[in-house]
């Protein structure tokens, strides 16, 4: 999930989520013109094949070739056609090369259920991978901004109240809806890419595992992590959210970080097709 730091506060109103519309402009973008580039395509014309000879030919006579090659008839014996599986789109753990998104997975055909140690693991590198803390940096100024200017707040102190905030925030929502809760109701809290079917499907698909995902049986099943795990964690943190202890505020809180995580789903769902179609920038970023 995007951790709940990088959500916009509410007396803020510019936060991840026009950069989020503006990725998802970019996928639809960009699929249009690929698509209208592959119709332009002309194939090529598949070059005749001159049927080969019924034997060897007089410059390489029989003897120099294997008598496996060979069938009674003595005519060549050609390999089998081996035609190599298409490689599927690997889910990075990074949203953007930045963003820790380290519960994001490809689904496929055999389900293998997490251990807990692996559950565990996928939450502490949520909560501690490097990339957290440059981006607590901006979540701490933003928040200083929103609540009323570096000379009203005074600097240094708010400054590392907002980025401890922040911290808390993302080791606590981990720990509980990724390791802790998964573990006592076995049940997966990564995501599985699909990466086929229209954007419709996909986009209700991403959306929808806020609701729903596997058991460590395989079987899908109610998301009790997600949905009961953040409320827990909205109480928890509210000890240190002053402002925002009022059951109204509180529930604020829960309704945008359930947003939050289905916005995140449909990122990881689309991040490889975007990652993909933006390949074209690479000439134009090499040294010439």
């Amino acid at each position: 999930m995007i951790p709940k730091r990088f959500m916009p506060r509410c007396r803020l109103r510019l936060g991840i989520y026009p950069v989020l519309l503006a990725s998802l402009l970019l996928a639809l973008a960009t699929r249009t013109i690929a698509l209208a580039e592959e119709m332009a395509i002309i194939p090529n014309p598949t070059p005749a094949v001159e049927p080969a000879s019924e034997y060897p030919s007089s410059e390489h006579p029989a003897s120099e070739y294997p008598a496996s090659e060979y069938n009674d008839a003595n005519t060549v014996l050609e390999p089998p056609n081996q035609t190599a599986a298409p490689e599927v789109d690997s889910v990075s753990k990074r949203l953007f090369g930045f963003i820790p998104d380290y519960q994001a997975d490809q689904k496929e055909a055999v389900y293998k259920p997490l251990s807990t140690a692996e559950k565990y693991k996928i939450a502490r590198d949520n909560s501690f991978d490097w990339p957290n803390f440059p981006l607590l940096i901006g979540y701490a100024m933003q928040a200083e901004v929103a609540a009323g200017g570096f000379h009203q707040t005074g600097f240094a102190r708010k400054f590392g109240e907002y980025y401890v905030r922040g911290f808390g925030d993302q080791v606590i929502g981990s720990y509980v809806t990724e390791a802790i809760l998964p573990t006592l109701f076995h049940e997966d809290p990564r995501y599985f890419r699909i990466g086929t079917g229209s954007l419709l499907h996909r986009v209700g698909y991403a959306a929808s595992r806020i609701f729903v995902t596997k058991g460590d049986n395989g079987k899908t099943r109610f998301y009790a992590s997600e949905i009961v795990g953040n409320i827990g964690v909205v109480a928890v943190t509210s000890l240190y959210y002053t402002s925002t202890q009022t059951p109204g505020q509180g529930a604020l809180r829960y309704g945008m970080q359930l947003g939050n995580d289905a916005v995140t789903n449909v990122l990881t769902e689309f991040w490889p097709d975007i990652r993909y179609r933006m390949r074209f920038l690479r000439h134009y970023l090499q040294p010439h």
